[in-house]
């Protein structure tokens, strides 16, 4: 058998191999590929056809009796690929979400694959045309490997997303059950989010959009406290005097809600106003943290301290005990201003999330009128009315992406004109490759709102899937 032969059955083989799992039966094997097989038959049947047709000992055209030593290694090089593809696909739901662009993405990398792997059968045994040939087919499976590196990385992103929700909430609902605190794995996680802050990694708040399914309480608690705890990581690192103690202050952000757990379904998530004793019954879930909070952690007396003050407001009129002022500890005070942001930045069942513009706003005026801090309230600037990962639509209608904010300075609209990569045309074509724009040193250019992320993936569509 040539070379070529041996390699195409290598190849064909891959099929075999991956239907067949140590310790399991060949049935239950097939049946579970088979099973991802129908996950987007569309790509599925792209798969098996590219196998069969590689298999095929007399196919139409001919294979080529030889391969060229770069043929033979592009070859190769696509059946890395192939793997590469197989495994990915165990990340997306068997029957895909129309709204997922990643998803849209993986299953049109795989048509890309394909079609470079059937491009081999048109191969003349001529060594010189498949030189020639090999320069388009090296392209090819370069883009598909970025394509691959991108898409892995978004399934990444979306997995330590899922973890770390996963992770609040059996440690949130251990502090409710009684349990001993694993404060070492609290600590890991506001470690961890502190690290993504100083690397500037985009902000991405939870729950900011509608959704027609049913949300639980325990999924607002642990996401609004997730949003918070993101917030202070940013926050703390300008703050002379907190700035020792951003694990702390991060942890505070993370636990701070646990009382909200005692609170009933059917209250947290009344989707109209509450009465007077369903917002005693609110309320009260600070008082019921804190005393959580002291009972499991006695040696973190500062940890109960915040919890039971984030609700407090300097006019006097907060909650539990009405506090005022220097009454008020400040990591308490930065606590709240987090809590109020995050909590405007997200979607609730009795109201639709703001846009982030507004939301900064909305804190400032409560600041100003002598509610919250106001020079905690002001080290929201340095997030900027579009924190770094928005999509923003520019005044002519073009999409870009806030990748970069500027340091806070004297001008009010600094924090409006951060550093954008423009994605498409003002008529919403891609652009062939991002536009980066400054637009505190750009005239005649701004930003008129932060697109919501349902409408974001959407405008950014595959093109631009790992960023949606």
């Amino acid at each position: 058998m040539s070379e070529t032969r041996t390699l195409l059955s290598k190849i064909a083989s891959l099929r075999q191999r991956l239907e067949q799992t140590p310790g399991d039966g060949p049935s239950a094997s097939t049946q579970r590929v088979e099973g991802r097989l129908k996950v987007a038959s569309h790509y599925g049947a792209l798969f098996d056809g590219s196998f069969r047709q590689l298999a095929e000992t007399a196919p139409t055209p001919p294979m080529p009796n030889r391969l060229t030593a770069r043929a033979h290694r592009l070859l190769e090089m696509g059946q890395g690929l192939l793997v590469h593809l197989r495994q990915l696909g165990e990340h997306f739901p068997e029957v895909p979400d129309p709204a997922d662009t990643l998803a849209a993405r993986y299953r049109e990398t795989v048509s890309i694959a394909d079609t470079a792997l059937r491009m081999v059968q048109a191969y003349p045994d001529s060594p010189s045309v498949q030189l020639r040939l090999c320069e388009g087919l090296e392209g090819t499976l370069v883009v598909v490997a970025e394509r691959i590196g991108g898409i892995r990385a978004a399934v990444a992103q979306r997995q330590t997303e899922s973890q770390q929700v996963a992770t609040l909430t059996e440690l949130l609902r251990g502090l409710d059950a009684g349990k001993s605190a694993d404060l070492k794995r609290l600590v890991q996680m506001a470690e961890t989010l502190l690290a993504d802050a100083s690397e500037c990694v985009r902000l991405r708040l939870r729950l900011t959009e509608t959704s027609d399914a049913p949300v639980s309480a325990i999924h607002i608690v642990v996401s609004h406290s997730l949003n918070v705890a993101q917030v202070m990581a940013r926050l703390v690192r300008h703050d002379p005097d907190l700035r020792g103690q951003a694990v702390q202050a991060v942890l505070a952000a993370l636990i701070h809600d646990v009382g909200m757990l005692r609170v009933p379904n059917e209250i947290v998530t009344l989707p109209g106003s509450l009465n007077d004793a369903q917002r005693r019954v609110m309320e009260a879930h600070v008082r019921t943290g804190a005393d959580q909070v002291a009972r499991l952690l006695p040696d973190s007396g500062w940890l109960a301290e915040a919890t039971a003050c984030h609700h407090e407001r300097l006019d006097g009129t907060g909650y539990p005990l009405g506090l005022r002022d220097t009454q008020i500890p400040p990591l308490a005070r930065l606590l709240a201003v987090c809590d109020v942001y995050a909590a405007l930045c997200a979607h609730r069942p009795h109201r639709a999330a703001h846009e982030p513009r507004t939301a900064l706003t909305d804190t400032l005026l409560l600041a100003d009128k002598g509610s919250l801090d106001r020079s905690y309230a002001e080290r929201l600037l340095h997030l900027s009315f579009y924190p770094v990962g928005s999509v923003v639509e520019l005044a002519d209608g073009a999409i870009g992406i806030v990748v970069a904010t500027h340091a806070v300075r004297q001008e009010l609209n600094t924090p409006a004109r951060p550093v954008v990569a423009l994605l498409t045309t003002p008529q919403g074509q891609p652009l062939p490759m991002p536009r980066h724009l400054d637009l505190a040193e750009c005239d005649g250019r701004s930003i008129v709102r932060a697109v919501p992320a349902s409408e974001g993936r959407a405008l950014l569509g595959k093109r631009y899937a790992e960023l949606a």
